[in-house]
């Protein structure tokens, strides 16, 4: 399949009608519209009744990115079935706000005496398209049905939240109480559409003019996905996806399973696909702006996917839970050990982080041979701990590289009988790149179960999510899972291997082990930590260094800059302040030691601020860093060939977007510039007399900047720009011993039978990141390879 090409799925015209509710429990709301607990959410925010937001919900952290103008959102014109029970209003137009993601949504809602005439949000910070339905849809629905008794929309559940508790606060504004509003009864309003085909668009993954996703394979210049919808009076009879620029290997089980699950349960608010829910909400918004043409009421499109009440048993030797980069070796070689397996995946895809990577650290490979790498375990060994300090498992660490080569030189085997070209020899046979790069994508993971780990005799359940582990007698004994239908698994297995990538996705277990959650996840956000806590509940501990996998740009919490260049801003050398306006480093280490010093001092202060001219912004986007570092320093450097491109032509765009969502300010002088940002008034004047005066000496005495990466701040306008520690994930989690069995009180494997591999293992790094390139993608790939050797042990086969 040709990314970006012509890409038809069809999904014929059988349909039916379903109806079901999102399970949960109602809560309480508190003043300001805030939710009394807000840490008891999932990854997608409380999964709630409707009649919990009708008795009192309140908005609560949402999910979005951009977008702020006004929307009138006031549907079609309800049927009279409609306007029933006696409830009475207080005519006018009501203004209450609920909380998405990056900020409030603000809603109007405009009442006649005895019906909710007309809602409008005014007001949001949610990412238009991945939003479009809970700004747009439901509203409508909410008019049409005269209800706010409504599903949320799978995958945008908190934008759905502050809607819908905007709404609400807004009819008790007008003098009425929700619970009094009628259930939702999507009977009562008559479809009228103009049959016909119409074609709708939405950005999934990747935003107009995007520069990010070619590094993943997507087009050069991105397009929206673009459905066709073919209607009749009152259904929908097909949705067609006809082309789609996001990744390859994460996007294409929602462009096939979105349009059928439409039509099937006529419905925009079918179940999202889990690791491709981007692409699934630009597949239900563009299949809203078709209906919409088709001047569809939307009240009956919005109900939500039934659960199954069904239940599947499984044996197995060894149940493995996470089908990413340790999870497909670890399979692969269960199946070659004549283990029977079983593999719990709860997105629709393999693979994991392991492909978004570009290689792996190994040493001792039959590729370090051919091109003569001699260097050895012991020396990268030596390395590492003495980066680390020796705050690393000595062993762990020892017995990882032991069996890193073999783990290259065994895979290598296996893709080589696929036509595979799988592992590159090392591009440098001394210092820390001697990584063996494969590529990012997913088809060198997806031919190793299709011809290997299938066949082999393993079963992979997709879309099924691990609930929790079986424990019998202080050993595991299985595990209890779920699928996305609702249907109940277990499976009874002698082993478990847990393996889900960490916690990179779960801003609530960062807040609770890290401090904060101020980063801007460049990672798979579906791992959510799910088998860390697996473990816990189970007895297991954490180990002594759980640390976030830092990237070295800069990014922000609420607008995307990692889509464009924006994320270049710290390799400037740029002034970089703490929140109150305080010099926090030599700037220049976000070049020359981006992970190891750079990205940690930028962790510490959490929100960054730099500082340049309209001088300096201006060189950026006619020519990069080439004018703003000059040729010499980036040689220097050694700079990395994806920063180095001729012109940062899309920065004008992003720093206006920047500024409007108060991400960014610009200002003719510097004190103006501080008000603007918060700066403390005393710190930010005595961080601009000392800056001009490190400037004017051409010496730094207290970060020992070099001369040519001080930048004037002479002449105006200036700006500054917020930024926050990007991440690719987390890494470290339950300790490990050296045969990757998880260790509980008392530094005893607890419980028995549980191995854990990749990043949710402990033991292996420390903070900050090592300079080895490939570290954490070779440790998945080892460490899920060599449990089996353990498991195996364990099991006395």
């Amino acid at each position: 399949m040709r990314v970006g090409a012509h890409l038809v799925i069809d999904w014929g015209r059988s349909h039916g009608v379903a109806f079901g509710r999102m399970a949960g429990k109602p809560f309480r709301r508190s003043k300001g519209g805030v939710m009394d607990d807000p840490t008891k959410c999932s990854e997608e925010g409380p999964q709630l009744s409707r009649r919990g937001f009708v008795q009192g919900m309140a908005g609560l952290a949402g999910l979005g990115l951009l977008g702020a103008q006004a929307l009138s959102l006031s549907g079609c014109a309800p049927s009279k079935e409609a306007s029933r029970g006696p409830v009475s209003f207080d005519p006018g137009t009501y203004t209450a706000t609920g909380e998405g993601k990056h900020g409030s949504v603000v809603v109007e809602v405009s009442f006649s005496e005895s019906r909710i005439e007309e809602v409008k949000v005014v007001e949001h910070g949610e990412t238009e398209d991945i939003s479009y339905l809970p700004l747009n849809v439901l509203p409508a629905a909410i008019v049409e049905s005269q209800s706010v008794d409504v599903d949320a929309v799978s995958g945008a559940t908190l934008s759905s939240q502050a809607v819908l508790s905007a709404v609400a606060d807004a009819v008790e504004q007008a003098g009425a109480s929700p619970k009094d509003l009628p259930e939702f009864d999507a009977s009562v309003v008559e479809q009228h559409m103009k049959p016909g085909t119409y074609t709708g668009e939405a950005y999934g993954k990747w935003k107009a003019g995007s520069i990010e996703g070619e590094r993943f394979g997507c087009p050069a210049v991105i397009e929206p996905v673009q459905v066709e919808v073919d209607v009749d009076e009152t259904s929908i009879l097909d949705v067609r996806v006809l082309s789609c620029s996001d990744t390859p290997g994460f996007f294409e089980p929602a462009v096939k399973r979105m349009p059928r699950a439409i039509v099937e349960q006529q419905s925009l608010l079918v179940d999202t696909v889990t690791g491709a829910t981007l692409t699934a909400a630009a597949v239900q918004a563009a299949c809203a702006k078709a209906l919409s043409q088709a001047e569809a009421r939307f009240a009956p499109f919005v109900k939500a996917t039934p659960k199954k009440e069904a239940s599947e048993s499984y044996d197995a030797d060894l149940c493995i839970v996470g089908a990413g980069t340790a999870g497909t070796t670890a399979a692969l070689k269960a199946v070659e050990e004549g283990l029977s397996v079983v593999v719990l995946e709860k997105t629709a895809r393999i693979s994991g982080e392991g492909s978004c990577a570009t290689g792996a650290l190994a040493v001792g490979s039959k590729l370090d041979e051919q091109v003569g790498n001699h260097v050895t375990v012991d020396e990268v060994f030596s390395a590492m701990m003495d980066y680390y300090y020796w705050r690393t498992d000595a062993s762990l660490t020892y017995n990882v590289l032991s069996h890193s080569g073999e783990m290259i030189d065994w895979l290598q085997g296996h893709w080589e009988q696929t036509g595979q070209k799988g592992f590159s020899a090392p591009k440098a046979t001394s210092g820390t790149s001697i990584a063996h790069d494969y590529g990012k994508g997913t088809e060198k993971f997806q031919v190793l179960w299709d011809t290997f780990i299938v066949p082999g005799g393993a079963t992979l359940l997709l879309d099924t999510k691990a609930e929790s582990l079986i424990v019998e007698e202080g050993a595991v004994a299985g595990v209890s899972a779920s699928k996305q239908d609702g249907t109940a698994v277990t499976v009874n297995a002698r082993a478990v291997l847990v393996c889900t990538g960490g916690f990179g996705g779960n801003p609530g277990m960062q807040k609770e082990l890290f401090g904060t959650s101020d980063f801007y996840l460049n990672g798979v956000a579906t791992n959510t930590g799910d088998g860390i806590n697996l473990c816990r509940e189970a007895g297991a501990v954490l180990s002594t260094d759980v640390s976030p996998h830092l990237a070295e740009f800069c990014s922000n919490d609420v607008l995307d800059f990692y889509a464009g260049y924006m994320k270049f801003l710290n390799q400037g050398g740029f002034l970089m302040l703490d929140p109150s306006g305080n010099r926090y480093m030599n700037e220049a280490y976000c070049i020359t030691h981006a992970l190891a010093r750079g990205a940690s001092g930028m962790r510490r202060v959490g929100s960054s601020y730099i500082v340049l001219t309209q001088a300096d912004f201006d060189k950026l986007v006619r020519s990069g860093v080439h004018e703003v570092l000059g040729e010499d320093l980036i040689a220097e450097y050694k700079m990395r060939e994806r920063i180095l491109v001729p012109s940062y032509y899309t920065l004008q765009d992003e720093m206006d977007a920047a500024i409007a969502h108060g991400q960014a300010w610009k200002a003719d002088t510097l004190e103006e510039l501080g008000e603007l940002a918060g700066f403390d008034a005393a710190t930010w004047a005595r961080t601009v007399e000392d800056y001009r005066a490190v400037i004017a000496s051409g010496e730094d005495p207290l970060f020992g900047k070099r001369p040519e990466l001080l930048h004037p701040l002479d002449e105006g306008p200036f700006y500054a720009v917020r930024v926050v520690s990007p991440i690719d994930g987390t890494y470290n989690g339950i300790k490990v011993n050296d045969h990757l069995q998880a260790i509980g009180e008392g530094d005893v494997p607890a419980p028995r039978g549980l191995f854990v591999a990749g990043q949710d293992s402990g033991g292996y790094f420390s903070y900050p990141y090592t300079d080895y390139v490939g570290a954490t993608c070779g440790y998945a790939l080892t460490s899920g390879m060599m449990s089996v050797e353990y498991v195996k042990e364990y099991l006395g086969l």
